[in-house]
């Protein structure tokens, strides 16, 4: 599923306008670059919590071209479902609710 096939999935089960479901993507998405930026924990109760964790600057060799390379930190996201969400998700036959 693309993100425009998840817009109009998201939009039809909500019953709201495409455009709307993007604005309300957008805003989560920079929620989550702004808090998670600052190493915060963003947790969402019944669904899950997106976790920082931060990357420290290293140095890698570059076989090809000889040279060593100073990459930057960097904090990659990770994303911790509840157990709600896991049993409504492997559950058989699950409801919507």
């Amino acid at each position: 599923m693309d993100s425009n096939a998840f817009v109009e999935a998201l939009s039809e089960k909500l019953e709201r306008k495409p455009d709307d479901i993007k604005i309300l993507i957008d805003g989560f998405s920079s929620l989550l670059k702004e808090k998670c930026g600052d190493l915060t924990t963003v947790a969402i109760p019944g669904f899950g919590e997106f976790v920082p964790v931060k990357a420290d600057e290293r140095v890698e060799y570059d076989a090809e071209s000889g040279k060593r390379m100073l990459l930057p930190p960097k904090v990659n996201l990770t994303f911790e479902p509840s157990s709600i969400l896991k049993s409504k998700v492997f559950a058989k036959g699950g409801s919507d609710e």
